[in-house]
């Protein structure tokens, strides 16, 4: 049986291993986003290149990607392959033939990407785009 003068005692035990795992609980999220979001996308892109970005619809696009924030990036100075009935596919500007007229700009949401990568300036995507770029002038 407890007596009246180990009450204290049981509440100020209480008390304490209340306060730590409220402590615990409250220092995990934190712990987690330090160990696994040491790194923002913005450190990975390199924007002296171009990126190619691939969306869960399976299309890709071509451009110059920026993350705005963890929902969602911009890419500008978009490019994207289109493919006739024959299989052939050209890469065509973002608003050239669209009949809705896009902006040169789009903003993606993050939950829609499956990847991206940086391209080097010898791929033939970029090459292509400098080729267009430089009839466009």
């Amino acid at each position: 049986m407890i007596s009246s003068k180990h009450v204290p005692i049981i509440t100020v035990v209480s008390v304490a291993i209340l306060a730590v795992a409220v402590g615990i609980i409250s220092i995990l999220p934190l712990a987690n986003s330090i160990k696994y979001d040491r790194y923002d996308k913005k450190d990975f892109i390199d924007p002296n290149s171009y990126q190619a970005i691939f969306l869960t619809n399976n299309q890709v696009y071509f451009g110059h990607l920026k993350n705005i924030n963890s929902d969602y990036l911009i890419l500008s100075d978009v490019y994207y392959a289109k493919v006739d009935e024959s299989g052939a596919g050209q890469l065509v500007k973002l608003g050239a033939i669209e009949p809705h007229g896009p902006q040169d700009k789009m903003t993606i949401n993050q939950d829609q990407v499956l990847f991206w990568e940086n391209m080097r300036p010898d791929s033939q995507v970029v090459k292509t785009i400098q080729s267009i770029q430089s009839q466009g002038k």
